[in-house]
């Protein structure tokens, strides 16, 4: 069977990436990892594969096919484009970059050299937004309405051991940092979004970033809907997301995607048709999804990309979308005003 060299660039996170294709999980094998920090070598001593602590000394001796970037938001764009130079196509953890401007620099890049881009939004792997995927798409619910996120899950202190969490300038937030992933998943199911109205609050951890955020999003389609996402807030009940259709709705019970045994659950529910509400049957279906490795089927699919030539689930440009909305949504946090999103 054919595989792809793969090699790992930041191993704070990338670890997991890392540990997946080292436990030969994927169609591919971990030729090398790399990181500024030199204590990570023990760990890839483990794993049998080479150390760098200097990516681009990396490319040039190892030649992956592909590479796993997962390092602050800020450097995405120069270590993405010097692999795709190199020969190799990228995965670059969320958001791809910081601004437009960069995002265009690295999807240009990728046409000019041919590699591809895919983007870690790991929740479009989720199989429950998959079943919801398939379902709104279908039309058997009828006109899309409106929906309902939540994003609730407390962070202990040492994920804001590094400082770009905690700074606007680098990319901090718990919008940035987490909410993206909810953005990207309204965008992949409801379509791009037209305008954002959003609420701050960092009275809890008293950075200048917030801790917790309200959100109004109107998307160009017309959904309109509301988001909640807090990283100093419990999850006290079996929610995330709620999706409201003409003819039933939906509802995600995983707990924000950090998915628990018999804690991750799609439903759907209708009522019956009648002159009297209280007298119409109420209709719900519950299925209990089996918990998964999202980001283990994100790199699963990388390599299908490398080696299929499958399109990315999450290409450059939809990730510069979603990087896009999320940028709106921080600046109504900002501004304490109302944002509009240009019309591609």
């Amino acid at each position: 069977m054919e595989k792809a060299k793969l090699a790992v660039i930041g191993l704070n996170f990338g670890r997991n990436h890392a540990a997946y294709i080292a436990a030969g999980n994927v169609r591919g094998t971990l030729e090398a990892v790399a990181d500024l920090n030199p204590d990570f070598q023990a760990m890839a001593g483990q794993w049998g594969t080479r150390f760098y602590t200097d990516y681009r000394e990396m490319l040039g001796e190892v030649k992956p096919d592909g590479v796993l970037i997962a390092v602050p938001p800020k450097f995405h764009k120069d270590i993405a484009i010097d692999c795709m130079r190199a020969g190799a196509h990228v995965l670059v953890e969320k958001p791809i970059t910081l601004t437009s401007e960069e995002a265009d620099e690295l999807i240009a890049e990728g046409k000019q050299t041919g590699k591809t881009i895919l983007v870690g939004q790991h929740h479009r792997f989720d199989p429950s937004v998959q079943m919801a995927k398939k379902r709104l798409d279908s039309g058997e619910l009828g006109q899309l309405i409106g929906f309902h996120i939540y994003g609730t899950l407390p962070k202990p202190p040492w994920y804001y051991g590094q400082d770009y969490k905690k700074r606007r300038s680098l990319g901090g937030g718990t919008v940035a940092n987490n909410g993206i992933h909810d953005v990207d998943r309204i965008r992949y199911l409801f379509g791009d979004i037209e305008s954002v109205f959003a609420m701050k609050g960092n009275a809890y951890r008293h950075f200048e970033v917030e801790d917790t955020a309200a959100v109004a999003i109107k998307c160009r389609n017309g959904v309109v809907g509301t988001y909640y996402i807090s990283d100093c807030s419990h999850p006290i009940s079996e929610y995330t997301d709620c999706y409201f259709a003409e003819k039933g709705s939906i509802r995600l019970k995983c707990s924000s995607f950090y998915a628990q045994a018999g804690f991750h659950t799609y439903q759907e529910c209708s009522l019956s048709e009648g002159f009297d509400y209280r007298e119409r049957e109420r209709t719900l279906q519950t299925v209990q999804i089996p918990v998964q490795n999202n980001h283990g089927k994100e790199v699963e699919h990388f390599c299908a990309v490398i080696l299929d030539g499958e399109e990315p689930r999450t290409s450059g440009e939809d990730g510069k979308k979603s990087m896009e909305a999320m940028n709106a949504i921080v600046e109504s946090l900002d501004t304490g005003k109302p944002v509009y999103l240009n019309e591609d």
